[in-house]
């Protein structure tokens, strides 16, 4: 889950006042604020100015862990007649699950950021002064890498929904990020678009889990922002990124080790939904719990770290895994914060919660006190479609996702779980699959709330289910969930 920090934005510049609106959105845990900032009346110059001449502002923009806050406004005022100056603070932002009033419909969504498309500006030799070309060579933009790096990108979910210019601003923050770069111009005078893309650069690459923000800087001439630097938010420096990336290695690679081989995809998400839940346990209190390190390392995190590790490990295998972020509907709360993922497999798209899929989630988050009640995997949110998954998940806008109508590949059909009609010899023929293959449940998912209203009745009122069963001390222990249309035998 997600967590937004409270922080404030100072303003330098050459006008009589500044103000700056920030909108704070509900997030997950217990204490602590959700922040957005965003900028108004933004014009792009025809040409870039003398630096000298122009006053500097700089910004933060930080991700960080879950917490809960209440709707608020704040304001922020500073008047400063020194051009020469510049100021700078934190602020929250929560892995870029900015949810927006307005949702399109369109399913061509390629041109995610065509409404900053007159503030893109191509940087050219010769308009840019020494000490901008220096700082951009020092990280590796110049025309040739720039060409390098986009074609690189080509598949990424969401940099195929940027436009051309769209994609090179993405490419020199990756570039920049990948470098530990710092204050490097970059192709737009819209810090609106550096926010997009810097989200779009992260949905995109869970390996870089040592930024969880930027700062930037504008540069102003007349109330006009002719220039914006950028720099990572780094959480390390670059001897600790390498001995850490050692560590994410070791780990990476003994999963790998143990990865079906096969060509259904099926199997080997399946896998990787196993054993990212398998060896780490939900703690809203874990370190680096905003990146992958606290799954691969430390083995406890919340669900940003269980999606980028999932969408790691899947990427690694090959098979396409994005982050989806947005908001869900618990037992104790609505409106939560989360991340979960959209996985593309055997040519179709399907949601996958990691996070969810965890026992040790159900009674850390207090959406139960006791675990018995729970598999240790809970396989409800292994590869469900959008109808399944937008009863308790609502997806942001950040990122177009598709509407998944397969149910091909979900878990439940896949192991021949799913029951489409009340049928006895299929109940028998479940039961017996589990007790050979030593399963410590049988969990039945019904397609309907007819059909599992009918095996309700069937197996619990009128106890049906003894008759299926191999123990004989005329006791089960049964748990049922009306919502997912699941019920759940104990062996």
């Amino acid at each position: 889950m997600l967590r937004r920090h409270l922080g404030f934005k100072k303003v330098t510049a050459l006008m009589s006042s500044v103000i700056i609106s920030v909108s704070v959105l509900s997030g997950c845990g217990s204490e602590a604020w959700d922040q957005y900032l965003r900028d108004l009346g933004i014009r792009n110059p025809d040409v870039y100015q003398d630096e000298e001449a122009s006053s500097a502002t700089e910004y933060s923009y930080v991700i960080s862990e879950d917490v809960p806050a209440e709707p608020q406004l704040i304001y922020y005022v500073e008047d400063n007649e020194d051009m020469a100056s510049s100021s700078e603070t934190g602020t929250g932002m929560s892995d870029g699950a900015v949810l927006s009033e307005e949702r399109t419909d369109r399913e061509d969504m390629t041109e995610a950021d065509a409404s900053f498309m007159s503030s893109y500006k191509k940087l050219k030799d010769s308009e840019a002064d020494a000490r901008l070309r220096s700082a951009r060579e020092q990280v590796g933009i110049t025309e040739e890498n720039l060409e390098a790096v986009k074609r690189q990108q080509e598949g990424n979910y969401a940099y195929e929904r940027l436009t051309g210019s769209g994609k090179t601003l993405y490419a020199e923050l990756l570039i920049i990020m990948q470098a530990m770069g710092e204050d490097v111009p970059v192709s737009t005078t819209s810090d609106e678009a550096i926010e997009l893309v810097f989200d779009y650069v992260m949905t995109d690459h869970p390996e870089i889990f040592y930024v969880d923000g930027y700062q930037y800087t504008n540069y102003t001439l007349d109330n006009v922002i002719t220039k914006i630097t950028f720099t990572g938010n780094y959480l390390y420096d670059r001897e600790e990124v390498e001995r850490r990336q050692k560590l994410l290695n070791e780990a990476v690679n003994a999963c790998l080790a143990g990865a079906p081989s096969s060509t259904d995809d099926y199997y080997a998400i399946k896998y990787v939904y196993d054993y990212i839940i398998e060896n780490t346990d939900y703690d809203v209190n874990a370190i680096d719990n905003q990146n992958i390190c606290s799954v691969f390392i430390d083995g406890r995190s919340v669900c940003n770290g269980y999606s980028k590790a999932a969408q790691y490990l899947l990427n690694k295998l090959g098979i396409p895994c994005t982050l989806v972020t947005g908001t869900v509907t618990t037992k104790n709360s609505t409106g939560v914060r989360h991340a979960w993922n959209l996985v593309l497999c055997n040519d179709a798209y399907y949601y996958m919660d990691v996070t969810w899929g965890d026992a040790s989630y159900q009674t850390s988050a207090g959406e139960s006190a006791d675990s018995t009640k729970f598999p240790s995997v809970n396989y409800d949110y292994l590869n469900v479609s959008t109808q399944e998954i937008s009863k308790n998940h609502q997806i942001s806008d950040l990122v177009y996702m598709p509407v998944c109508n397969s149910m091909k590949d979900n878990y439940y059909v896949r192991e021949d779980e799913y029951f489409t009609y009340a049928e006895p010899a299929l109940i028998k023929e479940l039961f017996e699959r589990r007790y050979a293959d030593g399963s410590e449940n049988v969990t039945i998912k019904c397609a309907s709330d007819a059909v599992y209203d009918a095996l309700f009745q069937m197996l619990i009122t009128d106890r049906g289910v003894f008759n299926y069963l191999h123990d004989e001390t005329g006791v089960v222990s049964y748990t049922t969930f009306a919502d997912t249309k699941t019920m759940i035998f104990w062996l």
